[in-house]
């Protein structure tokens, strides 16, 4: 099966962070960045990092940014670039456009110019460090739509140990736990998996069946006695 091409436009923190975890899951990348300094930074781990204006449509066309899988405009603090970027990718036939943008006004814009998924990091960034400040035992917190989450849930030492299927979390709580941390190992659970002191537990529901649930593991009622 051949791997996915990708082209990251912007090599900021952001834009880095994409690169890293496309080459760690082994697909094929290009980056740019119109920072000389910064594009051989990162060309130290991926060779095929070019110095080029994103603004320019001869400079994508030769570096065959057409022909990629998807394409993702890094960059959030040059409104103009991204706008003009993500007008060149669409007249260069990338099907897959993905833009940064870090205010809300520009996501439909964005859209009605051509890109096909809008993020704005800055917001889930806020909204995931609202939640893990307001719940002490949080690890991470994402957002995965409008409605639901996922959250990775220390559960207490005292917590009285007992299997998913006694729990029930999905009828009694709404959520689903789709992963168990435990020291070095991490697993999918099954109904006869326990969850046990200390684990780590990753969650999905919404954020109100969240609460509920961390309420029930690590409140006071579930303790050892």
């Amino acid at each position: 099966m051949a791997h996915k091409s990708f082209a990251v436009i912007g090599l900021g923190q952001f834009g880095r962070s994409v690169v890293k975890e496309l080459i760690d899951n082994s697909m094929d990348v290009i980056a740019i960045d119109s920072n000389e300094q910064i594009a051989k930074e990162v060309a130290n781990d991926l060779p095929t990092t070019f110095i080029a204006d994103s603004t320019d449509e001869k400079a994508l066309k030769e570096l065959g940014i057409g022909d990629v899988d998807a394409a993702i405009v890094a960059f959030g603090d040059n409104q103009e670039a991204s706008v003009l970027t993500t007008v060149i990718l669409r007249e260069l036939g990338v099907k897959n456009i993905i833009v940064r943008v870090d205010d809300d006004y520009y996501v439909p814009i964005m859209k009605k110019l051509g890109a096909t998924e809008v993020i704005t990091p800055q917001k889930a960034a806020g909204a995931a460090l609202a939640n893990r400040i307001g719940n002490e035992d949080f690890q991470d917190y994402y957002k995965l739509d409008s409605k639901y989450s996922i959250v990775s849930i220390i559960i207490n030492p005292g917590f009285f140990p007992a299997t998913l299927k006694d729990m029930n979390p999905k009828n009694v709580y709404g959520v689903n736990i789709v992963l168990i941390k435990r020291g070095n190992r991490s697993f999918v659970p099954g109904g006869n998996d326990s969850l046990l002191p200390d684990d780590t537990v990753y969650v999905v529901g919404t954020s109100k069946e969240i609460a509920a649930f961390r309420e029930a593991i690590n409140g006071k009622s579930n303790k050892k006695k």
